[in-house]
């Protein structure tokens, strides 16, 4: 069986791997605050958990996923710039998910699916402290099956 603990060690993975994200967090979005980030934690990758189904032979887990950096008052005429370069960032990480399911890269499950396609949605002070970037619904589903040898009882 596949946990919430297991996709977000996917999410780890990816940031860990990628030359640009910097930073991963999830659970409560108050800990993205750049007051308590320092600058070289950006830009970072958010993913948290807001639904789970379980569907007999999978779960399927709904994320709010977000990339993010810290954009200060005088790179104001850089936030077009910067949304370019969150969104490229974002579309890397849906490509790990999807090249998932077909077995085309060595750290996301190839018996995960991921639903396409993914919308994103460009914000700017989103939490109120000069974040830019893109936040997106990702929907994954792991394989969970409902046996009655697998119980803990």
């Amino acid at each position: 069986m596949q946990t919430v603990n297991d996709v977000n060690d996917v999410f780890q993975t990816i940031v860990t791997n990628h030359q640009q994200l910097k930073s991963f967090y999830t659970h409560s979005v108050d800990e993205v605050d750049i007051d308590q980030i320092t600058i070289d934690q950006f830009p970072l990758l958010y993913a948290q958990v807001t639904e789970a189904s379980v569907q007999g032979t999978h779960t399927e887990f709904t994320y709010e996923v977000f990339v993010a950096t810290v954009v200060f008052e005088n790179q104001r005429d850089f936030v077009t710039q910067i949304y370019s370069e969150t969104l490229g960032i974002m579309q890397d990480v849906i490509a790990e998910f999807h090249l998932a399911s077909s077995g085309q890269n060595n750290f996301t499950p190839s018996d995960w699916s991921f639903e396409m396609p993914v919308s994103c949605e460009p914000f700017t002070a989103k939490l109120t402290n000069s974040l830019t970037g893109w936040s997106a619904s990702f929907t994954i589903k792991v394989p969970s099956p409902t046996n009655l040898c697998n119980a803990l009882y």
